[in-house]
């Protein structure tokens, strides 16, 4: 008599079945792989579900109630990811407003010779608050919004910091989705944000900024193979 949701997850694009995970606040299911099928057992109530899916934009079905002695159908068609903005440093600037310093640089990168930096061939000065701020990006009726980046960086531990912003309005306000500090990140690793907050946004924005105190300064951050990438809705 346990409330059940099922159904099936395939793409949007081909009706594929997908090897999907579908979540419902704590619980959570597989996908059976060979037809895309699923069966969530939980506790009655009204639940948001989201079925993730690699390589395709997640999508949640909210307010899904769940009753006693009730099987509630939902399926979910994922969209694959579309590449909405990419940028490998190697084509000069296309499009960022760099606020000096950032610049391109050569003296470090994760692919193949050239990355973005606050402080090109020295350390970052004291008392900056200086963005890379990209172009605006059309995300409209795309869901999933994820933004992925390579970096390293060298920031004075708990004074100094790198924030990587979003805006929903072309960058009249911005939002602060993660933030990096600490002394000698220097092996080159990938970010991955998740940015819902860009869902369906037809003037969005994401910057790099750095913020330094007044004292003691590093090497600063170099960010590389930055990519936003989006789908369609489920």
């Amino acid at each position: 008599t346990a409330p059940r949701i099922a159904g099936d997850v395939r793409s949007a694009e081909d009706g594929q079945p997908l090897a999907a995970t579908v979540t419902a606040g704590a619980f959570s299911t597989a996908t059976d792989p060979g037809d895309g099928s699923y069966e969530l057992m939980l506790p009655p109530g009204t639940y948001d579900v989201t079925a993730v899916a690699d390589g395709h934009a997640p999508y949640t079905a909210q307010d899904i109630s769940a009753a006693t002695g009730v099987m509630t159908p939902l399926d979910f068609f994922l969209a694959p990811y579309e590449q909405v903005f990419f940028d490998d440093v190697e084509a000069g600037n296309i499009g960022w407003t760099a606020q000096s310093p950032w610049a391109i640089t050569a003296e470090a990168s994760s692919s193949p010779t050239h990355s973005w930096t606050d402080s090109p061939g020295t350390y970052y000065s004291d008392d900056r608050n200086v963005s890379l701020t990209s172009p605006v990006l059309d995300l409209t009726g795309m869901t999933g919004a994820t933004l992925e980046f390579d970096h390293i960086y060298d920031l004075e531990d708990g004074y100094d910091f790198g924030y990587v912003e979003v805006s929903a309005n072309g960058g009249t306000s911005w939002e602060t989705v993660a933030s990096y500090n600490g002394e000698g990140h220097t092996v080159w690793e990938t970010a991955t944000i998740a940015l819902p907050q860009l869902d369906g946004v037809a003037t969005a924005r994401i910057r790099f900024r750095l913020e330094t105190d007044w004292t003691v300064t590093a090497d600063g951050w170099h960010v590389d193979d930055i990519l936003v990438r989006a789908g369609g809705g489920g």
